[in-house]
This record gives structure tokens, C-alpha cells and sequence, in this order.
């Protein structure tokens, strides 16, 4: 006998109307579309010639120390993930924010992450290298992927998200561990921007739990920004002469993050919609 690994009849099967798109089997074309594209897209970046890591990545432009702390803006500047971090897991703390309370546990891996992530950058920008940018990459692709499991959650149903929460985070920091073994970059950008892409599907496709839902295009706006000055660090440092690009990346992605939070805050389920968009319960034979 041999089980499947993944049966997506049975990973997505669809209970009840779901009004906003027409019809359950409508909604269920979408979602074997979705899933096409979330694997085929992974494994896609696989396949293409190794993309080294550059070792002129760890030169920055800004390497002023100060107070005996070498790269000194680029270290502390991580205290800003440390703080967004630690104020989204104070948020979720308490009961009530959400329709079901476990709907808390892929915003709580992602808040998590982000702390880590402070601890991580601001480690490798202490002594930049590839060992120790390991572990600024490793918090970040878990924070992606949990973010993405988050909105899975919110679209297509809460047991699909939950259940993939943690393989998608495994994933994540998979693709940094097979970074540090092959030396091959491609799938750990593909886990860094290919779910921002599904992101910007599954706000099409398919319908909100909560209102404010596209505050995901401001967050995904503020990380891209961030990626910009990043790659304009030499540049904006020349410009200005006291803080660079990457410095200032930190600083925009934190702010990335803080939307997040700030959506959270703000937004209020969507009464009857998001009793439609609930009514989904797919079971995912993963474990």
C-alpha cells in the first residue's frame, strides 16, 4: 500500500456555500491552481545553474565602529526588529483578536522569528561572514513562511494553514541550510519572495476573514522598499553621509513588520463573509 504525500483532494476538501466566489467547486479549482503554483514554484528554483553568494555582500558601506562596536548602525539598527518583535508577541497575548484563538500560532512563529531575527543580524553584522549570515537568513525564512502560512490561514482555511505552518517554516530554513551546504542561492530567494507573490494571489482569489486585508500590500510595499535601499547602500551612504542603504533596509523592514502589527490592531472580522470564508475545513494528511 502506499500513502500519498500529499492528497490535495483531501488536503482541500471544501465544506459548505461559499458566496463570494459562486460555487464550492469554483473555489476548488482555485485552490488546486494555488497549490500548483506554491510547489511548482519551489521546485523551480532548483533546477537552475548554482547562484553563488558574493563575498563583496559583506563589505557594507558603513563600517564606522562606535563605543567599540565594529559596523555599529548596522548592529544596533536590529534593535528595531527586536522591538516590533517583542510588541506582536505582547499583542497576542491576551485571547480575543481573532475568530479562532489558534489562528494566533502562525502570527506568533512570525513575531518570534522576527525577534530572532534581530539577534541573528545583529550577530552577522558584527562580524560579517557567510557562517554567521546563516543565522541572519535562518529567522527570516521562517518569518516569510510564516507569514504566508498566516494568510492561508485567512483565505482558503484555518486547518490548511495550521497544518502547514510548520513544514512551510522547515522549508524556510531549508533553503538556508542547503545555502551553507551547496552553496546554491536560488531556493532561498525563492523562499524569500516566491510567498510574497502568493500573498498577492490569495488577496485575488479568494475571500477575507477580517477587514484591512490589503495592508498586505503596504507591508509587502515597505519590504520591497527595504530591498531597494539594501541595494543602494554605497550610494545612499555617499548621499548623506551619516546613515547607509543597508542601515536604513533595517530600519523599512522593521517597519514592514510593524504594519503587520498594526493591521492586526486595527482590522474586525467580516461578520457574514467571514463566516463564509471559515467554512472550509480541509484535512491534511502531512503527519
Amino acid at each position: 500500500m502506499v500513502l500519498p504525500v500529499l492528497d490535495l483532494q483531501q488536503t482541500f476538501r471544501l465544506r459548505g456555500p461559499l458566496q463570494p466566489l459562486g460555487n464550492t467547486r469554483r473555489r476548488d479549482r482555485r485552490v488546486w491552481l494555488f497549490t500548483f503554483l506554491a510547489l511548482a514554484g519551489m521546485a523551480t528554483a532548483f533546477l537552475p545553474q548554482p547562484l553563488w553568494q558574493q563575498q563583496s555582500y559583506h563589505h557594507f558601506a558603513d563600517a564606522r565602529p562606535l563605543a567599540g562596536i565594529p559596523n555599529c548602525l548596522n548592529v544596533i539598527s536590529n534593535a528595531a526588529f527586536l522591538a516590533v518583535g517583542l510588541l506582536g508577541l505582547g499583542f497576542l497575548a491576551p485571547p480575543g483578536q481573532f475568530l479562532e484563538p489558534r489562528e494566533r500560532l502562525p502570527y506568533a512563529l512570525f513575531f518570534l522569528a522576527v525577534v530572532g531575527t534581530g539577534f541573528g543580524s545583529s550577530y552577522y553584522h558584527w562580524k560579517p561572514s557567510d557562517a554567521s549570515l546563516a543565522w541572519d537568513r535562518l529567522p527570516m525564512s521562517v518569518a516569510f513562511m510564516s507569514l504566508f502560512a498566516a494568510n492561508i490561514a485567512e483565505r482558503i482555511s484555518v486547518a490548511a494553514g495550521l497544518r502547514l505552518l510548520l513544514p512551510l517554516a522547515a522549508l524556510g530554513a531549508g533553503t538556508v541550510w542547503w545555502w551553507q551546504w551547496t552553496g546554491n542561492l536560488w531556493p532561498y530567494l525563492a523562499a524569500q519572495y516566491w510567498p510574497i507573490i502568493l500573498i498577492g494571489l490569495l488577496l485575488v482569489w479568494f475571500p477575507p476573514r477580517y477587514t484591512r486585508s490589503w495592508d498586505m500590500l503596504a507591508i509587502i510595499g515597505w519590504y520591497l522598499l527595504a530591498k531597494v535601499a539594501e541595494a543602494l547602500d554605497a550610494r545612499i551612504f555617499a548621499t548623506n553621509g551619516w546613515i547607509s542603504g543597508h542601515t536604513l533596509k533595517h530600519l523599512l523592514a522593521a517597519l514592514a513588520v510593524y504594519w503587520v502589527l498594526r493591521m492586526l490592531r486595527r482590522r474586525s472580522p467580516l461578520g457574514s463573509l467571514a463566516r463564509v470564508a471559515a467554512s472550509p475545513r480541509p484535512h491534511i494528511p502531512l503527519f
